[in-house]
């Protein structure tokens, strides 16, 4: 008798595991989708973006008393921050690849350009709860691109892509020229 209750008190205990190593590996997937049109992201520097929708993989979003924009695969905006044309780098690099999410997925690709040749990897780095609007942990994939140029010219991009609100929490970079950049998001309305 207490052979078969020990035999049932570990059938229990290996499908209790079960479902739970499924839930985690099912959580550290994401299929790509844009946020829900209207949904607001405002950031620590007062920008505030708004989303128009999804036309492939592509998220249509507009700054709020600015231009329109759209976000390629979640990572890239074309036009760039700086109003500049992002289809070479956007053919190039073809973020889009990283989809679905998963940890340790890669894109590699290189450029020719008359300034010289660079190269670039892009890929999920991993999976973790951060610190998100209101100071919630939020569940997200470290997207990061690490970039190689001509003059030794090197940088690195992190973005924190939150598969509940299907958009980047954060956004850091830094390169080998001392520049930085960081854009944090605060508050979402919808």
């Amino acid at each position: 008798m207490r052979y078969v209750r020990d035999m049932m008190s570990l059938r229990v205990f290996v499908a209790l595991l079960l479902t739970a190593t499924a839930g985690e590996a099912a959580a550290q997937t994401m299929a790509f989708g844009c946020p829900a049109a209207g949904t607001t992201f405002i950031f620590d520097s007062g920008t505030k973006v708004v989303s128009r929708g999804q036309d492939g993989v592509d998220c249509k979003m507009d700054t709020v008393d600015g231009a329109p924009f759209k976000m390629r695969a979640l990572l890239i905006p074309n036009p760039g921050p700086d109003g500049s044309d992002t289809s070479t780098f956007l053919a190039t690099l073809k973020p889009e690849r990283l989809w679905p999410l998963s940890v340790g997925k890669k894109v590699e690709a290189r450029l020719t350009t008359p300034q010289g040749n660079w190269s670039y990897i892009l890929q999920v780095a991993e999976y973790e709860q951060r610190s998100g609007p209101r100071g919630a942990l939020v569940d997200t994939f470290v997207i990061e691109l690490n970039e190689q140029g001509p003059d030794d010219f090197r940088s690195r991009s992190r973005w924190w892509i939150s598969p509940a609100e299907k958009y980047m929490i954060r956004f850091d970079a830094t390169n080998s020229k001392q520049v930085s950049n960081r854009a944090v998001v605060t508050e979402i309305k919808r």
